[in-house]
């Protein structure tokens, strides 16, 4: 491998805070690993997979949430022998290099703080369908909410697209459910909620106590400072680098998989349940 291998970043993703995350965790990897780094995000754009993959030069390709689990996108690069990393997939495990972290627990973790601090009407911002990511979170928050001998109200179940915009838009439809607890499947939906909820004259967490996902830098300024969920989103850009360096290099497996651990960020956005709220419930 000469020093000037490319490897090719892959996002299409309009969340900027996931995509620089990601991308400054495999830069700082990749110059220790003898290769460079170029991110290509394609989400709104009409550039085609296929193109990217036919540049001259390519070394190896790190695939992002969701072309991760775009089969079209695999085929493609199995056709073509390019070796590629796939971060945060939830689909075919045996296929290339896999790097990821448990949604699934995360989710079931952060909705128990909620459930710890007494809430049953606990509302979820899900995020959408195309990120299979979305799906394994749901799971969680409904494991979750089952451990209590209860289930997710489906009047307080809503799909956004993972924007602020998203979130805010949704309140309204929440808010009618009276919900007194929110878990949002990222940071960028839960600041929307917020915004929305407040300007509607709820207090938060006095009312509604809230969790997001991600720790995205926006979870500390929001009012109230947000727990969350801090995907290593940086570590996993670097391991995937790493990994998919040593593929390319010879000293490493073209199918392998690595497991980043996450962690709860407790801020000041949960509340106990209010007595009134209680006995309403």
């Amino acid at each position: 491998m000469t020093s000037n291998t490319r490897i090719l970043m892959l996002f299409d993703n309009m969340n900027r805070d996931y995509v620089s995350r990601l991308q400054s965790g495999a830069a700082r990897k990749a110059s220790a690993s003898g290769v460079t780094i170029e991110a290509e995000n394609i989400h709104g754009t009409d550039r085609s997979v296929e193109s990217l993959l036919d540049s001259p030069g390519l070394g190896g390709v790190i695939l992002t949430a969701p072309l991760c689990d775009d089969r079209h996108v695999l085929l493609q690069l199995e056709k073509r022998g390019i070796p590629f990393a796939r971060i945060a997939s939830m689909l075919d495990p045996g296929r290339g290099i896999t790097v990821s972290m448990d949604e699934y627990e995360a989710s079931r973790e952060i909705t128990g703080l909620l459930l710890e601090a007494g809430h049953r009407r606990i509302a979820i911002i899900r995020g959408p369908r195309s990120h299979l990511a979305s799906m394994r979170r749901y799971n969680g928050f409904t494991a979750a909410m089952g451990t209590k001998g209860g289930r997710a109200d489906p009047a307080l179940i809503v799909e956004g697209d993972f924007t602020p915009e998203s979130g805010k838009q949704l309140a309204s439809k929440l808010l009618a459910g009276r919900p007194t607890a929110v878990f949002s499947s990222n940071d960028g939906m839960a600041a929307g909620f917020i915004e929305a909820a407040r300007a509607a004259g709820y207090d938060l967490p006095g009312q509604i106590s809230i969790v997001g996902f991600d720790d995205d830098p926006v979870a500390k300024s929001l009012n109230p400072p947000l727990t969350t969920v801090r995907q290593p989103l940086e570590e996993m850009g670097a391991t995937a680098c790493t990994l998919l360096a040593d593929c390319i290099r010879g000293s490493g497996r073209s199918v392998a998989h690595a497991d980043v651990p996450y962690a709860i960020v407790e801020r000041s956005s949960i509340a106990p349940l209010a007595t009134e709220a209680a006995s309403a419930a």
